[in-house]
């Protein structure tokens, strides 16, 4: 049995670096709900990969005492990438308010930019 001296932490196991930006940026970004609608399938299958993840990091962390082994942290990784996958397949649900202020917006003011 070997002994892994540095393991990554919880806080490591984003798949995928956030982008960054710039303040004004983000807050705009964050105000803006994106809002999907999974069909029956998509939505089983976010389930399984969800409980999926959470086993793998439950029964390393939590019966053990320790933090998640290289191999752990590569599965875990791949089924978060895989419900990613799934998440952005969804049919996006816009609000009909949104659309209504989407489309003033751009008739009148990307229209008088022009």
């Amino acid at each position: 049995m070997s002994s892994i001296q540095s393991t990554p932490s919880y806080g490591d196991i984003l798949a995928q670096p956030l982008p960054a930006m710039a303040a004004s940026s983000r807050q705009r970004v964050s105000s803006r709900v994106l809002r999907r609608q999974p069909s029956m399938t998509q939505g089983q299958a976010l389930e399984k990969l969800g409980r999926a993840i959470e086993y793998l990091y439950d029964s390393q962390v939590y019966q053990t005492g320790s933090e998640l082994m290289p191999d752990d942290m590569e599965a875990v990784q791949t089924l978060m990438r895989l419900s990613r996958e799934v998440f952005l397949q969804c049919r996006e649900v816009i609000p009909p308010r949104r659309g209504i202020k989407q489309w003033l917006f751009e008739t009148f003011i990307e229209g008088t930019a022009a």
